[in-house]
């Protein structure tokens, strides 16, 4: 599916996503939504690179429009949610797969 989300860089973000971030760098003590799962089985691991470096893992759109958001959720996240919500809305149930760089 195509997506508005811009994806800028944010350690809470990830953080809320399930990344183990440094929490300091971060600012957080958010829970995560779910820990990592790695890529699903549907999903050839040569094609990995397209999802990231390493850390992967994958969440539905009901289950990040039922997580609560962290406190200083900021713009980042609130733009996430909300492509999520259009998305979920466009398509009914919507599986988000990722992983991280760096």
């Amino acid at each position: 599916l195509s997506s508005n989300y811009k994806g800028d860089r944010s350690y809470l973000h990830f953080a809320w996503l399930g990344f183990d971030v440094d929490r300091e760098r971060a600012s957080t003590s958010a829970v995560f939504i779910h820990a990592l799962r790695g890529l699903p089985d549907d999903i050839p691991s040569e094609d990995d690179d397209l999802f990231g470096e390493h850390s992967y893992s994958w969440l539905t759109s009901e289950e990040i429009l039922s997580a609560i958001p962290p406190d200083n959720a900021g713009e980042v996240i609130q733009e996430f949610v909300e492509e999520v919500k259009r998305l979920h809305v466009e398509n009914g149930s919507v599986r988000f797969v990722f992983g991280f760089e760096g």
